[in-house]
């Protein structure tokens, strides 16, 4: 069966916990970042469950303790490799549907990542939209490690790629 992603809950995670860290998880800001752990709380607050179930643990997604998650909770390029090729196909028919996407198509609680040489070194959660019409003037993006709360995207330097969450079968 088939879950959407609760956008709202996970744009109103993000909200609440830009600018400070949820004490139920660890914080790796001294660990290189806390940045992905933070858009995982986000999307697990946005109703994607926890997923301990593949076949390896490059294939899950999942923290319970600081010595007990993995890589794709807190790593940029893990977390965009689990969701991005999850979708799915594997044979328990669980986890995390989501796809690469491009600008035009995003939502709240979607995810943008910068890029370098192919590979991510840090997540954001999209947490508002401005408009100018109908059109998309730019996004509002949240992070941890450099906390920012609706800080305008267009001011990101770096090169993006764009990963749209859709939900989760269960």
């Amino acid at each position: 069966m088939f879950y959407e992603y609760d956008r709202r809950g996970a744009t109103q995670y993000a909200r609440g916990w830009a600018l400070s860290r949820n004490p139920k998880f660890q914080d790796y800001e001294e660990w290189g970042g806390n940045c992905t752990n933070y858009i995982s709380q986000c999307v697990n607050a946005g109703g994607i469950p926890m997923d301990p179930y593949g076949d390896n643990v490059m294939k899950e997604w999942y923290w319970y303790s600081d010595k007990k998650r993995t890589p794709s909770w807190t790593a940029a390029q893990p977390f965009f490799e689990y969701f991005t090729r999850n979708n799915n196909d594997n044979t328990n028919n669980f986890g995390a549907y989501a796809a690469e996407s491009n600008y035009e198509e995003m939502e709240l609680g979607d995810i943008v990542q910068l890029i370098k040489d192919g590979k991510a070194y840090h997540t954001m959660i999209i947490t508002g939209i401005l408009f100018a019409g109908d059109e998309v003037y730019d996004y509002l993006i949240s992070q941890n490690t450099y906390d920012l709360l609706d800080y305008p995207l267009s001011l990101k330097v770096g090169e993006r790629r764009y990963l749209k969450i859709f939900g989760y079968y269960m």
